[in-house]
């Protein structure tokens, strides 16, 4: 997709150049070159100065994907449906590309009968071939997912207009920690992991499923994780975390939540995810009172520093006077930065880090090795308040089995640690912020 819309752009300013003068060849210039970059944090921040004279359908990705990056997910599809509009120019390949964020959209506002129509008709689209024999099971798969949900009620939240709170345990899980908050059906309760990097539903174990008497609506739902495999899809009426109560939560069902050779003492059965948690709205964790505070009003946006990408949300933050992009994800006992951040600050990392080790990690479908520097501290800043993470480790590069590198698209995962670390942090999956409170 990155080459076409590079070729697009270069198009784009031909025509420019011709019928216009040079503020309109750089502005189309300028934004080709961030798309390709998927540089849509910059793009935002320049976009309202160069619209104007950027060419529509230019114009319409633009606004599609920064929509999109910023949480607005269905601004995001109203732009989508311009880009539809000039199919002939972008291609098949960008506009198969927009159709996939526009799926993920769809989930995210669990828009599940729009959903379905879509993937029905991407579906249409495919040469039956085994070229597509991927992207036709993955198609099914969320066809499955979504006609099961197609006519089902949205997750609701019901809480009390002043301040609410849930209660939160910090477990020691290996090296790290886990933030645990208790879910409870009916008499039953059951312990779940605070996880702000499990998208779209929750994520629980047959036997956990079966205790709580969630109602399986679908089969064969594809989930990837450190691996990929399958899940069944469940529903329940309704639930209770602490004072709120969650209305038609959804649920992926496997076997187990990691793999059933990996011994985790004191692992927990069930993932609360961020379909959600982004509805929670305004979350304060409270280190010392052990809870999450849901306050009756919520703060103003001063800064908004969490972006999201494919249904994932990432931490914008400074490091080395540099912008550090992290995977905001607390269902990590402990935060990890990646091969891409070794490679930007190779030279601290490289006098401050000790001694190659292998470091193990893991999730659904399995575990990874890999090598790792462990730097006794990282600073970093984020919304100008400074937050000095201990004893973290980085990924040593490495590379794919024909020897071509592997590069992330980000510099790391912000774990619970990013929570424990300050005495109280505030943010909001909805109005995409995070901020250190105290």
């Amino acid at each position: 997709m990155r080459s076409l819309l590079l070729s697009l752009s270069v198009l784009l300013v031909g025509l420019c150049a011709q019928a216009q003068t040079i503020s309109p060849e750089q502005a189309n210039a300028r934004v080709g070159e961030l798309l390709n970059a998927s540089d849509y944090i910059t793009l935002s921040a320049e976009l309202p100065a160069l619209r104007s004279m950027v060419a529509k359908p230019l114009l319409a990705l633009s606004d599609a994907l920064v929509a999109h990056c910023e949480g607005r997910f269905e601004d995001s599809n109203k732009a989508i449906d311009e880009v539809f509009e000039f199919a002939p120019e972008l291609g098949g390949e960008v506009v198969f590309g927009m159709t996939n964020y526009a799926l993920i959209n769809h989930l995210c506002l669990e828009n599940y009968a729009e959903g379905k129509a879509l993937v029905l008709q991407m579906l249409s689209t495919l040469p039956d071939d085994t070229s597509t024999e991927s992207s036709r099971e993955g198609l099914q798969s969320l066809d499955r997912w979504m006609s099961a949900l197609a006519k089902r009620p949205k997750v609701e939240i019901v809480r009390s207009k002043g301040d609410v709170t849930i209660p939160v345990e910090r477990r020691t899980i290996g090296a790290g920690e886990h933030l645990i908050v208790k879910v409870d059906v009916g008499n039953v309760s059951e312990d779940f992991i605070f996880d702000t990097g499990c998208s779209h539903a929750n994520f629980i174990s047959r036997q956990a499923a079966e205790r709580l008497g969630v109602e399986i609506v679908a089969d064969s739902i594809i989930v990837h994780g450190v691996g990929s495999g399958y899940a069944q899809l469940g529903v329940l009426p309704e639930m209770r975390v602490g004072d709120v109560v969650v209305k038609n939560p959804t649920f992926l069902v496997t076997e187990h939540i990691v793999p059933e050779h990996v011994e985790v003492e004191g692992m927990c059965d069930a993932v609360l995810g961020t379909h959600i948690i982004r509805k929670l709205g305004e979350v304060r964790y409270e280190r010392g009172a052990g809870r999450f505070v849901l306050p009756a009003k919520p703060g103003a946006v001063k800064q908004r520093n969490i972006i999201c990408d494919n249904g994932s949300f990432y931490l914008l933050c400074q490091g080395y006077g540099e912008r550090v992009l992290l995977h905001f994800d607390t269902g990590n006992t402990k935060s990890q930065l990646t091969s891409r951040y070794y490679n930007r600050f190779k030279e601290h990392v490289e006098a401050e880090g000790g001694d190659i080790e292998r470091s193990r990690s893991g999730g659904f479908g399995g575990v990874t090795w890999c090598d790792v520097r462990k730097m006794p501290k990282v600073e970093l800043i984020i919304a100008g308040k400074p937050l000095r993470l201990k004893d973290v480790a980085v990924n040593m590069p490495t590379k794919y089995e024909d020897g071509t590198p592997f590069v992330e698209s980000f510099d790391g995962s912000a774990g619970v640690d990013l929570l424990t670390t300050a005495e109280s942090v505030v943010f909001d999956l909805n109005r995409m912020y995070f901020r250190i409170y105290k």
